[in-house]
This record gives C-alpha cells, sequence and structure tokens, in this order.
C-alpha cells in the first residue's frame, strides 16, 4: 500500500497525471488518492473540460486549418507562376531588343549601289594578284565586303552596310582603298569548303549590278604593285 498524500500534492501532480508524464509512482499514488477523493477526483474533471475542445470544434479548426493550408500552397504557386511569367516575358524583351540591335546595327545585309562605287587602276600584278583601287561615295566611312563565288566561276566581291548606321561612320570624305585578289588563293580557299571552282572572274559591287574587275582571257596592265 503506497503512502497517501495530500490533496495539495495531487492538485500539483493533476495537470502532470492528465497528460502522462509524470512517473509511475506519482501516478499510482494520485490514482489512489482519486480513489478515495471526491474533491480532487472533481478537480481532475474540471481540468479535463477545460484542457479539451468538443470533437466537432477540433473537426471545423482542422478543416479550417487545412483550408489556410490550401490557400497559402495556391498562393505560393501563383506567386511562382507570376514571378516565372515576369521572367519569361523581360527575357523574351531582352532578347528582342537584342536581336533588333544587331539586326538593325550589326547585321551587314544591305548592299552599296554600284552608283556609289568607283573602280580604277585595275591591274595585275607579279604575284598573280589582280589589283585595283575602290572609292565608295555614299556617305559613310565604312562598308563590309561579302564575298560570294558562283558555280559558274564568278567571284563576287559585294560591300554591305547595316540597315542602320550610326551617325559616328557618317563621312563627308569618300572611302579609298586598294583590293588584292588572287583567283588561285579564292579557288584554295572555297575548296578547303568543299567547293573546288575554277575562278573566271572577278566582280565588285550591288549583285544587281556588279562592276565586272577580270575576266579570264581579259589582259590588264602590269605592275610591280
Amino acid at each position: 500500500m503506497m503512502n497517501r498524500i495530500s490533496c495539495d500534492v495531487v492538485q500539483d501532480l493533476l495537470p502532470l497525471y492528465y497528460d502522462d508524464i509524470c512517473s509511475e509512482t506519482s501516478k499510482g499514488l494520485v490514482e489512489e488518492h482519486l480513489a478515495d477523493c471526491a474533491d480532487c477526483r472533481s478537480s481532475l474533471e474540471q481540468l479535463k473540460s477545460s484542457l479539451s475542445l468538443p470533437i466537432q470544434d477540433m473537426e471545423v479548426n482542422k478543416l479550417e486549418g487545412k483550408g489556410l493550408q490550401s490557400i497559402k500552397r495556391m498562393w505560393s504557386r501563383t506567386r511562382s507562376m507570376a514571378f516565372m511569367k515576369g521572367l519569361f516575358v523581360a527575357a523574351s524583351v531582352c532578347g528582342m531588343l537584342i536581336v533588333g540591335y544587331f539586326g538593325l546595327f550589326r547585321w551587314n545585309i544591305l548592299p552599296v549601289s554600284s552608283d556609289h562605287i568607283i573602280i580604277s587602276d585595275i591591274r595585275t600584278i607579279s604575284s598573280g594578284e589582280v589589283a585595283f583601287r575602290v572609292q565608295i561615295r555614299d556617305g559613310y566611312s565604312f562598308a563590309h565586303v561579302k564575298n560570294t563565288v558562283k558555280d559558274d566561276g564568278s567571284f563576287y566581291m559585294t560591300p554591305v552596310h547595316p540597315l542602320i548606321i550610326s551617325k559616328k561612320y557618317n563621312a563627308s570624305n569618300p572611302v579609298n582603298g586598294e583590293m588584292f585578289v588572287n583567283p588561285l588563293n579564292v579557288r584554295a580557299y572555297q575548296k578547303k569548303y568543299g567547293k573546288d571552282v575554277e575562278i573566271t572572274s572577278i566582280y565588285y559591287g550591288s549583285p544587281d549590278h556588279p562592276i565586272l574587275i577580270w575576266k579570264k582571257g581579259m589582259e590588264l596592265p602590269t605592275a610591280s604593285r
């Protein structure tokens, strides 16, 4: 038989007893006391009533909690989707701006009209090259040259500009330069990339109105340089 304990001690132990976290010895003492003490049993019932929610309230709270969790997850997904959509739109806009910039200012696709090109001093030199002087009078200080070899052996040199040219390339004086073309070297270069064609003519200027520089069999003045 365990020693009987006072009501004050049992009242202190009741919360631990209710939560089932007291020792087996304390639990036995409390249960022995409760068997003979109506006041302490009443205190235990009051403790149960104050700490326990009705089942219906617990279910309502549980459902409300699930609803809040669902709303939270939906909000998180919505924010994530909005963020990803924003990134996609921003990347698309940046891509379009970059493509537009290079397309308008960097992509050399606009041929210089042959009306703005003057060819002079066409000659051959000892190295086998065809040399000539080019003057471009289209108001700009530069031009890239696009080279094309046709199946018939025609070699076209086309000066090209971007669609829009920066003002810093505006020039009041024409562009002057010397060009040197060796038909054998052009053929060797083309052969390296799978196209072995004998170069039979050289043209400079716009494809719709190219200027003939040299044609196989044509006699040109000879110079040392």
